[in-house]
């Protein structure tokens, strides 16, 4: 089945890209997808990470503000939504026009239609004229992709960027990719790094021994798949063979129709690995696919859903690869035995090695995982990955990050509720994730669960919320065995979420039981209700909830502010009453005493027989 001389997509999951990627998207952003429906705009949620990244990016950098301009200006030409979208925008991610004006006042957006639509023209007019000299330097990069024969890592194209940009005195465009590739990153993390390096390497080792070529971009690519995604989208590399490890069989809708549709359309699958819970019904419909000739390998060594594996058992996706291609043959090499260490060490949370604590960081700080992927395979033979990461100046990032991630991880007491079981011995605790700001590094997964470790020592398992669409759900006291969560998460949210006994993820949205009209998506605003909602599918799965309690914490610096604008309020309105009594005649104190006489006549004040206004001597009530 395998065919050494077709192109190799070794599947990521998660998002993220490459520079090459980041400059096609760049291209994109002229045509990007858009509609309007009810005063917001609704964008692909696929590409909509970038936009909202791209509209919040706090960097001055002149090309940024030019894609801003023409990102805008297409929005703002954008068709009203055809009727099957408008009633089901669960695909779209949703812009505010009200926000865009407000965000983007110097762009001079009109609220009147038609002016409207003529100020968004020009707009991106200006936008394409200000980024031609990007554009050029873009062209000339993706013709050269095209035509070298060499590897096009992250490193070959930033010595064409640099070659490119100065031949066109355009300023270096290498912040400006780096910036747009990095902006795509989201989700993944090191298990499935680490298994995609492990068969780059290996499929480096035999073409080394074959005497043959294996370059990035030409050979083999690194390809992204996220959670409950189609892989359909995968045809547009054919022809290729695919291979793809720690990818739950349940996370996909129609895993084995899209392995068919790959395979009809030049993609065969040649082996699939994974480590998750997996139903029996699933396994025997993948095993048919092996029979049939539609898939190569197949190895699951998860437990069947709804059981827990020894811990002596556990293997992640890494470790399955390292042991089906690689132990005791002679790709093994000092570097594929501390890669499977170091997986091994994150994805159970136990045995944490350096190296695994530093990629972990770098993922989850939005590091390119294409570029990291490169790096380590560069590394296996020699084994000096942390030496290559400190001359590529990451290794020094997340102590860098720490005290911004450390400030987030504060944000994590604004929306906090506390879920107390009935059996009187297990507490959850529920948290909306914490969103970083603009252009700063986004708070790891990891990192808030040890802030939920340690500061909340009452709870046994914490629910990390990212609204309705994404719920992390960890043990935190890993003697305790109440909750099974591989088992409890399909029931909160769909049968194909899940994971181990002490860590799994679901999308509560996708339960059908979710009230999507009382919820929605769940913000601040309806995290309270959101609560109690998860409280009654813990109760149906004969777990009772006896108290939901908010433990929400106010931010001390909104005490602040408001305790500072209610000083000024009250300096303002002090100095207001002595300018009206010192420069406005009737507010003079003979004035309002006569005013109060004839008002209040059986009110007698007697301020002396000489008072100079100074001093109220005695009020005496009839």
């Amino acid at each position: 089945m395998q065919n050494s001389k077709r192109r190799k997509l070794i599947v990521i999951h998660g998002w993220g890209g490459s520079y090459l990627e980041a400059a096609g998207r760049v291209t994109q952003l002229l045509k990007v997808e858009s509609y309007w429906h009810n005063g917001l705009f609704l964008a692909p949620r696929r590409g909509a990470g970038l936009l909202r990244h791209l509209l919040n990016e706090p960097a001055v950098d002149p090309y940024i503000t030019a894609l801003r301009k023409l990102t805008v200006s297409r929005f703002m030409q954008s068709p009203a939504a055809p009727k099957e979208i408008a009633q089901d925008t669960d695909a779209y991610s949703r812009f505010s026009e009200d926000r865009l004006r407000r965000d983007f006042p110097r762009f001079g957006i009109p609220a009147g239609p038609e002016a409207r639509w003529k100020r968004a023209q020009q707009l991106q007019a200006e936008a394409e004229q200000e980024l031609r000299p990007v554009l050029d330097v873009l062209k000339q990069l993706q013709d050269a992709a095209s035509e070298t024969e060499d590897a096009m890592t992250e490193a070959w194209v930033r010595e064409q960027l640099d070659r490119f940009s100065t031949e066109a005195g355009a300023g270096s465009l290498i912040p400006l990719l780096e910036n747009l590739r990095d902006m795509q990153e989201t989700g993944g993390d090191l298990d499935t790094v680490a298994s995609a390096v492990m068969y780059a390497h290996h499929f480096a080792c035999e073409a080394r021994r074959a005497g043959e070529p294996f370059r990035y971009g030409h050979e083999y690519r690194f390809v992204f798949l996220n959670y409950h995604e189609s892989m359909r989208g995968l045809a547009e590399h054919a022809p290729a063979d695919l291979y793809a490890a720690d990818l739950p069989v349940g996370a996909f809708p129609e895993l084995v129709g899209d392995i068919r549709f790959l395979h009809e359309n030049d993609v065969r699958t040649i082996r699939f690995e994974d480590h998750h819970p997996f139903l029996s019904e699933q396994r025997q419909a993948l095993q048919e696919l092996v029979d049939q000739g539609v898939l190569g390998f197949l190895a699951l060594s998860g437990p069947v859903q709804g059981t827990e594996q020894p811990e002596e058992d556990q293997r992640c996706a890494a470790e399955m690869v390292y042991e089906n291609l690689i132990e005791g043959t002679a790709d093994d090499a000092p570097g594929t035995k501390r890669l499977r260490e170091a997986a091994h060490g994150e994805d159970f949370v136990r045995g944490r090695t350096p190296l695994g604590t530093l990629l972990t960081d770098l993922i989850k700080g939005g590091i390119c995982k294409v570029e990291m992927g490169q790096i380590l395979l560069e590394a296996m033979d020699k084994d000096d990955a942390m030496e290559r990461f400190e001359a590529r100046g990451w290794a020094a990032l997340p102590e860098e990050w720490k005290a911004d991630i450390d400030a987030t991880a504060e944000t994590l007491r604004e929306n906090t509720y506390l879920l107390r079981l009935a059996d009187g011995k297990t507490t959850i605790v529920s948290a909306l994730a914490a969103h970083a700001d603009p252009g700063k590094p986004k708070l790891p997964t990891g990192k808030a669960v040890e802030f939920f470790a340690q500061n909340y020592p009452e709870a046994q398992y914490v629910f990390y919320c990212w609204g309705s669409s994404l719920m992390v759900a960890r043990r935190l006291d890993h003697a305790d065995t109440t909750l099974n969560l591989g088992s409890l998460m399909p029931a909160i949210g769909s049968p194909g979420d899940g994971g181990h006994a002490g860590a799994a993820v679901c999308r509560p949205e996708a339960n059908p039981n979710y009230p999507k009209r009382l919820l929605g998506r769940v913000s601040s605003s309806g995290f309270g209700r959101f609560n109690h909602y998860l409280a009654s599918r813990l109760a149906a799965e004969g777990h009772p909830v006896a108290n939901v309690k908010n433990i929400s914490v106010l931010p001390a610096s909104s005490m602040s502010r408001g305790t500072r604008r209610l000083a000024i309020i009250l300096i303002a309105a002090i100095s207001l009453g002595l300018a009206l009594v010192s420069f406005v005649p009737s507010y003079n104190l003979d004035v309002v005493r006569q005013s109060n006489a004839d008002f209040f006549p059986h009110i007698a004040l007697d301020f002396g027989a000489e008072t100079d206004d100074e001093a109220l001597r005695e009020e005496t009530i009839r």
